[in-house]
């Protein structure tokens, strides 16, 4: 088993392909490298994570990485297929996250919540893939965006 799976390909776990903690543990070291040179600010933070999270993971098979704010407005993306921010209604997955302060786990989606220091979430991140997530996967995405709680996002 390589350190860039779980599973093996056509296994019937429905694991097959999926990134391991490894991939995330990369994505976090370099963006902890980034973060620790310059001044926090949450806003660039947040654009520098769905980049990473984009180029670590597209190839194992995400379809999107999106970024909603607090008043359901689409700010950022990366991925296939996705409509243009005019078009795009903030999933309800989203607007749970946002209410809740808590990641929703879906169907191949994962939305978690992006909160200032006060606990005020001012963004939703979505990721998505064909593939699913499960528990591991939400775990790793709050650990990313923990570190953007530095200041107020508005």
């Amino acid at each position: 088993m390589s350190d860039e799976s779980v599973g093996n390909e056509g296994a019937g776990d429905g694991l097959a392909g999926r990134p391991s903690r490894a991939r995330y543990d990369r994505v976090r070291v370099a963006l902890d490298g980034k973060w620790r040179r310059r001044e926090p600010q949450p806003e660039r933070m947040l654009r520098e994570v769905v980049s990473a999270l984009w180029d670590a993971f597209e190839p194992a098979g995400w379809s999107a990485v999106r970024v909603w704010l607090a008043d359901g407005e689409l700010a950022l993306k990366a991925g296939y297929g996705l409509p243009a921010p005019e078009t795009a209604p903030a999933p309800s997955g989203a607007a749970r996250a946002r209410e809740s302060g808590f990641t929703v786990v879906e169907v191949g989606v994962v939305f978690t919540p992006v909160s200032d220091p006060g606990g005020r979430v001012w963004a939703v991140l979505e990721t998505r893939s064909p593939g699913g997530f499960d528990e591991m996967d939400a775990r790793w995405l709050e650990r990313l965006v923990k570190p953007l709680a530095v200041s107020d996002g508005s």
